[in-house]
């Protein structure tokens, strides 16, 4: 009987764990029949090179150019102004990395990196989901088989980013600080807002802090007294702080990745002025909303979203989040349906909210699953709000 009693929950751990490594795998098979039958239905080209060229749309040429040729020095003869520096260097190196071992055209080695930094980036939020199957199962889907699954299976820096998010955000939660700023270097060589992870570092220190009975103004005290902790805040940002030096080095101007967005279009403004006309832009010949109307829209949803977090006292990641939407939103309204769908930590709240009932995980998983065909199909089309 004793034996039977410990074999009951090791057979049942090991279900668990099996279903946690066989879920996102399931998703990544539907995933790739779903987008491979929208990319049949408007392209007469056969074969996965194929469907990984034609989902390699608009940032995604820029990725390539910089795995096969890396970063140009300007100026160069009868070249645009518009330069590759305003993309960060660590997934197409990451790229170039592996290409240099498996000797296979560059899009089609990326799809595939992306696809396994994605179905890692599902293992690692199990834990972070609070060991929720129906919301584990609806994030995977969300990110595998979902309307934005092209996002995290292309040569965009999305899959890498969300892998280093989670892993941020899973060292916090078991207060590994040194792991956390790990991460958090390599997420700030993935994208410049990466480095803004390092306030919800700093803002679980305090809470653990706080959680030992530590006096709030006697924090800043506390923590100079903590080297570990120290060193864990300021490796952060070093592979902002490396790119910035190789700018510096090979262009002159560290900070060229700022500088070449104007050359994007990307010019300071009024955040609030750019949400108001993108919601202005009404639609004339269809019911749909607009491209600026879906970017606007996404923006609100994302803040919205970044406010329900810091309900739940989840406040470095509503931090996060919220900044990672507002810094890009004070230059315009572009890719902000992207940068929306690849903050994990509004994901994960999204899927623990659609798994609240029985109903809703249901219909939320249907919704994904079938609305991965139409929107591959309009991205591979170019419609402008998926940019």
């Amino acid at each position: 009987m004793a034996l039977e009693a410990v074999a009951r929950p090791n057979a049942g751990r090991r279900f668990v764990a099996v279903a946690v490594v066989a879920v996102p795998l399931a998703f990544v098979v539907s995933g790739l029949a779903i987008r491979y039958a929208a990319f049949a239905s408007v392209s007469a080209e056969p074969g996965f090179a194929a469907y990984a060229q034609a989902l390699c749309r608009w940032d995604c040429a820029w990725y390539v150019g910089i795995s096969e040729h890396g970063y140009e020095r300007f100026p160069i003869p009868g070249q645009s102004n518009v330069g590759r520096w305003g993309f960060f260097p660590l997934y197409p190196m990451l790229v170039a990395a592996i290409r240099s071992v498996f000797p296979f055209p560059t899009i089609l080695v990326a799809s595939i990196t992306s696809i396994a930094c994605s179905y890692a980036a599902c293992l690692v939020a199990w834990p972070l989901l609070e060991k929720n199957m129906r919301a584990y199962v609806l994030y995977c889907a969300f990110l595998l088989s979902g309307p934005f699954s092209y996002h995290f299976t292309t040569f965009l820096t999305e899959p890498l980013f969300v892998l280093l998010t989670s892993c941020v955000f899973l060292a916090l939660k078991r207060s590994s600080y040194l792991a956390a700023g790990l991460s958090s270097a390599l997420l700030s060589a993935t994208r410049l807002v990466g480095v803004l992870v390092v306030f919800a570092t700093v803002i679980q220190m305090f809470r653990d802090y706080r959680a030992k009975g530590g006096p709030t103004l006697s924090f800043p005290r506390w923590l100079l007294g903590r080297p570990d902790l120290l060193v864990a805040i300021f490796i952060s940002p070093a592979g902002l702080f490396a790119y910035v030096l190789f700018l510096h080095l090979t262009l002159g101007d560290g900070f060229a990745f700022l500088h070449v967005q104007r050359a994007f279009g990307r010019v300071a403004g009024n955040p609030l002025a750019f949400v108001w006309d993108g919601l202005s832009v009404l639609p004339t010949t269809r019911w749909l909303p607009t491209a600026p109307q879906w970017s606007a829209l996404a923006a609100l949803i994302g803040l919205a979203l970044s406010a329900v977090l810091a309900v739940r006292r989840q406040y470095g990641a509503a931090l996060f989040c919220a900044c990672c939407i507002i810094l890009p939103l004070i230059t315009n309204l572009a890719s902000m349906v992207r940068y929306v769908v690849g903050l994990a930590p509004l994901t994960m709240l999204l899927a623990m909210l659609l798994s609240v009932s029985k109903l809703t995980y249901l219909a939320a998983l249907g919704l994904f699953l079938s609305a991965c065909y139409f929107m591959t199909v309009a991205w591979i089309g170019g419609y402008l709000a998926l940019v």
